[in-house]
């Protein structure tokens, strides 16, 4: 068991080294799969008679847990009214009041990102190709990040209370979805 414990410890290790934000993603799959799957151990040590059923469990724990991640992750950018909604994954927010003379909408290239380049998951998925949640940038600001994929431009939404950077032109993009 110590074993574990050091392979558990490892891990969290190098997700805090690499900046991997998995926290809610990791709680759902240990409430949905882990926990049915330790009482399922359990049920196979008392009784051998269990097996079919345990295996039936954890599979369909895992069906349900990749359905269920599945349905969190639907991405949403939206104008509504004077607001801005941005949802990616269980991270939503919602920037009002987007015709204020302090708010600018900057569509910027990846390169000239600089400073506002997300340094540091505070709390957000820091994948390859998916950083999503809220972000140290690189000039120490926190801001709301929807990158996701491989973008040539990116978003920048400035209001004198927040920042969201989102991957790709939003005016474009929020025009052709009107079409």
């Amino acid at each position: 068991m110590i074993q574990f414990y050091n392979v558990v410890f490892v891990y969290c290790e190098v997700m805090t080294v690499l900046g991997i934000g998995w926290q809610l993603y990791v709680t759902l799959f240990g409430l949905m799969v882990f926990v049915p799957s330790l009482l399922a151990l359990v049920l196979l040590i008392i009784n051998r008679r269990w097996l079919k059923t345990a295996l039936w469990s954890v599979l369909s724990c895992t069906t349900a847990f990749l359905l269920t991640s599945w349905w969190v992750s639907d991405n949403k950018v939206q104008f509504v009214e004077n607001n801005l909604q941005i949802q990616a994954g269980f991270y939503q927010t919602t920037i009002t009041d987007l015709s204020l003379p302090e708010t600018s909408i900057d569509v910027l290239t990846a390169t000239e990102l600089g400073p506002l380049t997300p340094k540091n998951a505070v709390n957000g998925i820091h994948l390859p190709n998916y950083r999503v949640g809220w972000y140290r940038l690189q000039n120490n600001e926190l801001a709301f990040v929807m990158l996701i994929g491989d973008y040539r431009e990116v978003t920048v939404v400035r209001t004198r209370t927040m920042m969201a950077i989102v991957s790709g032109d939003i005016h474009r993009d929020s025009l052709l979805v009107l079409r």
